[in-house]
């Protein structure tokens, strides 16, 4: 508010006021007219007065004739004294005093060009007689050619005069001197200067009630009306579009308040359709006054674009809802199947841990066999009585351990699958990632083939057994017989060579299983770090999940133009120029149609 009022102040301190402009305009014309009609007033009042003065003088002067003609006989100067027939003049002046007071006027009678009588005195109150006249062009017209001379430039007596001068006749028609008849010249002046006065101050009033009518014909006319103009223009530079004018006068500022109020319309328009617009609108339509309306053309333009890209982002986050909660579902049931083959996985492990606790017991007893073969080589040549028998046992534990031999040998099979099996695992979770895509697959034919060694196994570990015994009773008839072994000695040798290579295969047996125990040790490590990333990208999904409801909340509150094939209509409604931008609908790019249903 502060700012407002020192805006306001700087404005009146730093404008020309209109009203002064207009006043100015009209008041200084009429100043200048008074000025020059009262100037032209006083010449004319100066030049009349003048003119009426110098009648008057000259009707005194003919009157002051008359009656000195009115005394009979001649003008004579007796002496310093001027008479008329017998009466002295010049003594006797109550008359000329008289009359010069009656009209308010200096007379004077000259015999010649010298003043003999005259009702002009000097400061001490005396009559000035006996000056001469010092004007030679008066001399000249009065009393050598009998003119009659008016002039405006006497001087009497250090006093400026207004005078007229007749020449005074004898009885014979000769010219003896002048009769002058004057009014001082201040006097005149001071005549002329009131009426001027009187002029000016008649003018001045009558400027004034010009001013005034003027004034308040331009406050009605002009300054009202802006002032009113004024208020609205700065309520709505305030944001208050709320307002009306109405036309009052069938003038200009009629026209202009008319157009103005036009312009408050369509700026009120412009700002109901944006509190539409802020209420979430956007199906309202906003039609520019003119290809000039440079505000109404970017409300259109803004319609239409927020329609464009408040459609995309709606679908687009129907779609990234719909496809959040799909990846949120995969996650979870990833992570659950996860989950499952890492208990999976370990239950293998302790299965090929147990597989591996066999192989080493079974290479431990082919040690023991081998050293028990051994001994029976050492008694066989004691038992050589009971040679038969112990060759039908040495082809028991033969039999036993060509069964011993294939169940190795598939023992062999399974670990190289296991071994493959591990390879197939170990590239299918490198090219699987985080998700581990194929891995399952594997992981069921780990699991199978698992069970055949675990069976394998069982099997060999029977046999076994079965061979010890045997062996033990070979070994019984060995030492019966030991005395008969001698000729036995070379096939004993070769069973010893055999028992050794069981041995030895065995302890390599070992040796894979323990290799595979690693494998699948290194692959539980994969599965438990792909469930715990499952599970982080199940809760990554769900809050994926959360926020995309919420954006598409958020769209929601905005009503938008009924879309037509996926394309705002917009254009349709108030004609899209064009424009370079192109409606994208934006398909979803989230997919779990492809292979990952099979895991």
């Amino acid at each position: 508010m502060e700012n407002e009022i020192k805006n306001g102040t700087q404005k009146k301190q730093r404008r020309f006021s209109v009203k002064l402009l207009i006043l100015s305009i009209t008041t200084i014309p009429l100043l200048v007219a008074c000025v020059l009609i009262v100037f032209f007033a006083a010449l004319t009042i100066t030049e009349g007065m003048e003119r009426e003065t110098m009648a008057a003088l000259r009707g005194l002067t003919s009157g002051a004739l008359l009656t000195l003609d009115a005394l009979g006989g001649d003008i004579t100067l007796q002496g310093e004294d001027v008479y008329k027939g017998d009466i002295n003049i010049t003594q006797n002046m109550d008359m000329v005093d008289r009359y010069a007071k009656n009209n308010e006027a200096e007379i004077t009678i000259f015999y010649g060009n010298v003043r003999r009588a005259t009702t002009i005195k000097d400061s001490n109150g005396n009559r000035v007689t006996g000056t001469t006249l010092d004007n030679a062009a008066i001399e000249k017209a009065v009393l050598d050619n009998g003119e009659e001379y008016q002039t405006n430039k006497v001087v009497i007596n250090g006093e400026r005069y207004f005078g007229y001068y007749m020449p005074v006749r004898n009885s014979d028609g000769k010219i003896v001197g002048m009769m002058f008849a004057g009014k001082p010249r201040n006097e005149v002046n001071e005549y002329i200067n009131s009426r001027i006065t009187f002029l000016i101050v008649v003018s001045i009033i009558v400027y004034v009630l010009c001013i005034g009518m003027v004034t308040e014909a331009i406050r009605r006319r002009v300054l009202k009306p802006i002032d009113t103009l004024a208020t609205v223009a700065q309520k709505i530079a305030l944001g208050d579009v709320n307002q009306t004018i109405k036309r009052t006068t069938n003038d200009e500022f009629g026209d202009l308040a008319e157009d103005f109020d036009h312009m408050i319309n369509n700026i009120g328009n412009q700002a109901h359709i944006m509190e539409r617009v802020a209420e979430g609108d956007l199906t309202v339509n906003c039609k520019p006054a003119s290809d000039e309306d440079v505000l109404g053309k970017a409300i259109k333009r803004m319609l239409r674009d927020s329609n464009k890209n408040f459609t995309v982002i709606r679908d687009a986050a129907a779609r990234m809802s719909s496809g959040a909660s799909e990846v949120a579902s995969a996650s979870n049931s990833l992570a659950q199947g996860t989950t499952q083959q890492a208990s999976a996985i370990e239950e293998i492990t302790a299965s090929i841990e147990e597989i591996a606790s066999g192989a080493k017991v079974n290479a431990n007893d082919a040690n023991s066999a081998n050293e028990l073969v051994q001994s029976t080589k050492n008694g066989a040549i004691r038992g050589n009585e009971q040679m038969k028998n112990m060759i039908s046992a040495m082809q028991d534990i033969n039999e036993s351990s060509e069964n011993i031999s294939k169940i190795m040998k598939v023992i062999d099979d399974i670990a190289f699958q296991t071994n493959i099996l591990a390879l197939n695992a170990s590239v299918e979770a490198a090219r699987a990632g985080v998700h581990g895509k194929g891995f399952a697959v594997v992981a069921d034919e780990v699991r199978n083939l698992a069970s055949k060694s675990a069976e394998a196994a069982k099997d060999s570990a029977e046999m076994i057994e079965d061979s010890i015994r045997k062996v033990e009773i070979g070994s019984k008839l060995a030492v019966e017989t030991a005395s008969a072994l001698e000729e036995i000695l070379g096939s004993v040798e070769n069973i010893a060579s055999l028992i050794e290579h069981i041995a030895t295969a065995s302890a390599n047996q070992a040796t894979s299983v323990s290799q595979v125990n690693q494998g699948i040790s290194q692959i539980a490590d994969v599965v438990q770090t792909n469930s715990a990333t499952s599970q982080e990208c199940a809760a990554a999904s769900a809050e994926l999940s959360s926020l995309a409801g919420q954006l598409q909340h958020a769209v929601s509150r905005y009503k938008l133009i009924s879309a037509k094939s996926r394309k705002s209509n917009y254009d349709e409604d108030y004609g899209d120029d064009g424009g370079d931008d192109e409606y994208i609908d934006n398909e979803s790019i989230i997919s779990l149609d492809s292979d990952f249903g099979k895991y």
